[in-house]
């Protein structure tokens, strides 16, 4: 037992390192809008070449870690929040030896209390897609015009594009007057500070992130369910699996129950959990964060060739490593041993919360965690704790 436990503490150093790349803002100005009549080939940086390698075997998540495990990694979270400085954390592992969950609050603080996880929730839009694609309601090939027609290009944006971030639309949270004010707009004013600002490629022939096409996709849920996007998530997410602890948030709800954000500095603008719609929108515990990947990966949600199609065609992200598929990512990484890794996962951030879920197929194991902090850079000081 001694050697997997060491190992479960060190996903966490991992785990940590990579939030600190994961809040990027981009500059509204660094393009010139373009009107495309067609889609274009893929002109970009090389996509992931290597393996994705997804769970080995199932095992269930009803069993927690045995007593000397939990302990251990109990003493991990708390140096993790000491390290990292952060006012409230969580963290979730799970193996087949068990699943361990721990949280940690402010004094005088309700117990139990749930985690903003910012653009991890992409990944629930993009099950639900895959959902309705499978029951023959929805095609990716499908242009978007149906549904969001004054898009700059919509009649050559397909659906896959707006999973992918190969639509060329602008991410509304980049518009400068938005990131300063970043409180609850309906999708179609997200689409319309989208549109405002024009394309920035022509679909297909490059990656740039956009949560404006994950609302949309959030509205293409509405509008083929005939049920808000919360709702929809509910009933074919939460309820599926049984959770307990996640919720897609209401439009202008302002949940009670949610760990505070810890903004850098009292100038910066921290954004509100509802802000993202369909981007992500979405509380939860760590532990249901993890069973929900759990069940993603295991082909419990859509089909497993449906899975897999998720982790094809991975396209290079901000940093180096970091490559996106229909709504995943890939973590490409050396380890401290030497060896590479690669994890697959999701991770999101706005200010005052960095967030990340993923599974390692080296260790067979799931972790999700969000420390709530205001300096990034002290997570690296984690590394000299394992």
């Amino acid at each position: 037992m001694k050697r997997p436990m060491y190992n479960m503490q060190s996903l966490f150093v991992v785990m940590i390192l990579l939030l600190s790349n994961c809040v990027v803002l981009l500059k509204q100005n660094d393009y010139k809008p373009v009107k495309c009549s067609q889609r274009q080939i893929y002109a970009g940086a090389p996509l992931y070449t290597g393996n994705v390698v997804f769970p080995s075997h199932d095992f269930s998540l009803k069993s927690p870690l045995d007593e000397s495990s939990q302990k251990r990694l109990d003493s991990a979270l708390q140096n993790a929040a000491v390290f990292t400085h952060s006012s409230a954390i969580t963290a979730a592992i799970a193996t087949s030896q068990g699943i361990w969950t721990g949280s940690i609050f402010p004094k005088g603080s309700v117990s139990k209390r749930m985690f903003y996880w910012a653009s991890v929730g992409k990944t629930l839009t993009a099950v639900i897609i895959l959902q309705l694609v499978e029951e023959g309601k929805l095609s990716l090939n499908e242009t978007i015009e149906r549904w969001a027609p004054l898009c700059p290009n919509a009649s050559c944006i397909t659906v896959d594009d707006l999973l992918k971030h190969t639509s060329g639309l602008f991410s509304d949270n980049e518009d400068l007057i938005l990131h300063k004010n970043p409180h609850y707009r309906t999708p179609d004013e997200s689409i319309a500070i989208s549109s405002k600002h024009g394309a920035m490629f022509c679909p297909g022939s490059l990656w740039r992130y956009s949560n404006t096409g994950y609302v949309i996709l959030g509205k293409i849920i509405e509008s083929i369910e005939k049920k808000p996007y919360h709702v929809v998530v509910y009933s074919r997410i939460v309820e599926q699996l049984g959770l307990q602890n996640m919720r897609a948030l209401a439009p202008n709800e302002c949940p009670g129950d949610l760990a505070p954000a810890a903004p850098s500095s009292a100038s910066e603008s921290v954004m509100e959990p509802n802000w993202g719609f369909a981007a992500g929108n979405v509380v939860s515990s760590s532990e249901d964060m993890v069973m929900f990947w759990h069940a993603l990966l295991r082909g419990k949600l859509i089909r497993q060739e449906n899975v897999t199609k998720m982790f094809t065609e991975l396209y290079p992200m901000f940093d180096k490593g970091t490559f996106y598929g229909r709504g995943v990512m890939l973590y490409s990484f050396t380890s401290k041993d030497g060896l590479n890794r690669t994890w697959l996962g999701h991770s999101g951030g706005t200010p005052g919360f960095k967030a990340v879920v993923a599974f390692s197929p080296s260790e067979n194991a799931f972790i999700a965690t969000e420390p709530v902090n205001k300096n990034e850079t002290h997570f690296v000081r984690l590394n000299s704790q394992f």
